[in-house]
């Protein structure tokens, strides 16, 4: 049976949206410990869930060492093709609640961004110039990085502002079986934006009693990490728009969301500039 979605959009969307463990910080809710078992009701504690950055990138570390493998369904090859896509650091900003300052550091780095967002002071920021074939694979870049940004390892999602976010570029290296009459449809490449904040609940109370039946570890649970926008370049023809499908609307979507995110930030996206002008200027499209 294909693995596929149903469409290759939103194929390639799916597979590229990998599982990061969930950690949590547990504290007692409402009355002490000593109070509750006097009174005989039943302890309760407050789980807060968070993931943590360094858990994002190890995510990542099978496709970026192997490409990631997308199955793709084309018209006229009755079996599905397999396509292999490389992703690499785009660009990132991190935004914390408070200042924080590397391992040794000073916090000089760290700035308010504006009226609206007080409390959100930037950490770290980055924007890929290189050509895609002059990268690095995402998480070696985030690696060389790290060495000298310590947070990007360290920090969690409760430390991050809303306005933290990541944007991976995924070039196409090969595809299993080659089809060359689809050489042109099959070069598309994305643009991808993730929240580094993910909408989970801030809190949620369970009783102790069924935290202890789950006998699940924090590292035991996940959340997806998906794509809030996208861009594509080169995705055209059938292959990318398929019939009778949300193809059009789910990438307009996408870039709609793409392009509000940047702006509101005021960020100049090197690679969304790129994918943006190949929307209007480098092909037709409807």
């Amino acid at each position: 049976m294909s693995s596929r979605v149903n469409s290759n959009y939103q194929s390639f969307l799916a597979h590229t949206s990998p599982l990061v463990p969930v950690h949590y910080h547990s504290q007692p809710s409402g009355a002490s410990s000593s109070s509750t078992v006097a009174s005989g009701a039943e302890a309760k504690e407050v789980r807060r869930p968070h993931i943590v950055l360094g858990d994002i990138w190890s995510a990542y570390e099978e496709f970026s060492c192997y490409g990631n493998e997308v199955p793709l369904s084309l018209e006229g090859i009755d079996e599905d093709v397999t396509s292999y896509y490389a992703p690499t650091l785009s660009a990132m900003q991190i935004f914390t609640i408070k200042p924080f300052a590397d391992d040794g550091g000073s916090s000089s780095r760290s700035s308010s961004i504006g009226a609206n967002d007080s409390s959100s002071y930037l950490y770290f920021q980055y924007n890929e110039l290189e050509l895609p074939h002059e990268r690095h694979p995402l998480t070696a870049k985030i690696e060389l990085l790290a060495e000298q940004h310590s947070g990007l390892r360290s920090l969690t999602s409760s430390d991050l502002s809303p306005d933290s976010w990541l944007s991976i570029a995924w070039y196409p290296i090969y595809q299993i079986p080659s089809v060359k009459s689809l050489k042109k449809e099959l070069s598309a490449a994305f643009l991808t934006y993730h929240k580094l904040k993910p909408d989970f609940p801030e809190t949620f109370v369970e009783d102790d009693k069924k935290v202890k039946e789950k006998g699940k570890s924090s590292s035991e649970e996940e959340v997806v990490f998906p794509p809030f926008g996208a861009m594509t370049y080169k995705a055209v023809g059938k292959v990318w728009n398929m019939p009778w499908t949300s193809d059009h609307d789910d990438r307009d979507r996408h870039e709609k969301a793409a392009s509000s995110w940047v702006e509101k930030l005021g960020f100049t996206h090197s690679d969304y500039m790129f994918f943006f002008k190949w929307k209007f200027y480098g092909n037709l499209r409807r």
